[in-house]
């Protein structure tokens, strides 16, 4: 077997002890912060039916939808009628977020839940994309949602709530971005775009503004066949916006009251937070019909965070619309950037000791009975029979996270530290 068969798939990556315990730390921070604003936890299964994620505005991620083949005879039947579609020849597919997941659910129980449902779900999404830094196949979201409120104190909490959750995580120098998808329909109007797929085509591109240049935003709208008046309007509208000539950047704020509303609402409750009004902000889900927004580093360049308003969702499941609004905490961007290598001294400590004995002479009812006398000052306490090398084994002790250990004896064991 050949050392690459070790691997993990691409875009994949295992966990390693201490790793997983620092990410089992910061979920534990996140959830334990959901629930204590009142957000209800549930889960829904990884695989969806393939007919519930495609066709519901995921945007571009549905071109990127891990798709299971049929199985048995129903592939069998597909492939004899020389079926060359790969839906054809599928039928469920991994989730590529959790908002979908979660209008299916509140779709087929919204007559047993309140009204505004309060909802938290953290788990694995999956998405067939170029894997790069902080980017996988295979990533943790942590996801809040209001349904059954229209008004912008949903957005209001949810904005509120996040923040605090990061705060709790100690993270800070991080901002909110907030637009409105109406806003931006309105700048697209105003430049000459007046149909649907040029619109879609424009927000495609405009949501790269802030990995690409405007000139190559726009050259990217002229392979799409835009016509040139129409670039030079969009050109020159983002221009202004940036610079703030004839006052572009606040009559669109002002267009919108509750992204006022929002605005002043969230500086009153969060002082030492910036939000602000940012309307080249698209997110790339087709699915938001309203609010929109960001979480990023304040000048950097990582964003670990976002959501918006998606009010046409659960009705494309029961048949009746219904308001709903989310915000999307990114783990995998979190974990990398705030609590991997040096950063790691932000999660907390965990005090694990590796209590050792010889079988040959120690009495293993004892040992697990002194065990459980040191687990009132030791988070952890676990019990390892000694072997022949043993500087070596309290090097890998000290590889998966303990911190102290000590050899077993019946009158006087002592702990010590591990030396790092």
């Amino acid at each position: 077997m050949s050392k690459e068969s070790f691997l993990p798939a691409t875009g994949t990556r295992d966990i390693e002890p201490i790793s997983a315990q620092i990410r089992n730390d910061v979920i534990y921070k996140i959830t334990s912060g959901y629930k204590k604003y009142g957000f209800n936890s549930i889960e829904t299964p990884s695989l969806e039916k393939l007919e519930n994620l495609v066709g519901k505005k995921g945007g571009e991620n549905e071109k990127l939808i891990f798709k299971i083949l049929k199985r048995g005879d129903e592939l069998k039947e597909a492939l004899k009628n020389g079926s060359a579609d790969e839906n054809d020849i599928a039928d469920f597919g991994l989730r590529y977020d959790l908002t979908v997941p979660l209008a299916r659910y509140y779709a087929h129980y919204k007559d047993k839940l309140p009204k505004p449902f309060k909802v938290f779900q953290i788990g694995n999404v999956w998405r067939a994309e170029r894997p790069q830094k902080s980017r996988y196949r295979q990533f943790t979201q942590c996801d809040i949602d209001i349904i059954g409120d229209p008004t912008a104190n949903c957005e209001i909490e949810l904005i509120y709530v996040t923040c605090k959750t990061l705060q709790e995580l100690k993270i800070k120098n991080f901002e909110v971005r907030i637009n409105d998808r109406q806003i931006l329909k309105k700048i697209s109007e105003n430049c000459g775009i007046n149909n649907d797929n040029q619109y879609r085509d424009f927000l495609i591109a405009l949501d790269k503004l802030d990995k690409k240049s405007l000139d190559d935003v726009i050259e990217e709208l002229r392979k799409k066949s835009f016509a040139e008046d129409v670039l030079l309007k969009i050109k020159n509208t983002f221009e202004s916006l940036k610079t703030g000539q004839n006052n572009q950047h606040e009559n669109y704020l002002k267009s919108s009251d509750s992204l006022k509303l929002i605005i002043e609402t969230v500086k009153t409750l969060l002082g030492d937070v910036s939000i602000r009004f940012d309307p080249a902000l698209v997110r790339g889900m087709d699915y938001y019909t309203g609010t929109i927004y960001e979480v990023n580093e304040i000048n950097g360049s990582i964003s670990f965070g976002g959501g918006g308003r998606y009010n046409n969702m659960i009705g494309g499941f029961s048949g009746q619309d219904i308001s709903a609004c989310g915000f999307s905490l990114g783990f995998e961007r979190i974990i990398d950037a705030f609590f991997s290598g040096s950063d790691a001294q932000n999660a907390g400590v965990v005090k694990k000791a590796a209590l050792i004995y010889s079988s040959d002479k120690d009495n293993y009812c004892d040992i697990i009975k002194l065990s459980e006398s040191f687990r009132s000052k030791y988070d952890v306490v676990s019990i390892f029979e000694r072997q022949k090398n043993m500087a070596n084994q309290l090097e890998k002790l000290k590889a998966v996270g303990f911190t102290h250990w000590g050899i077993f004896k019946s009158d006087n064991t002592v702990i010590d530290k591990l030396e790092k």
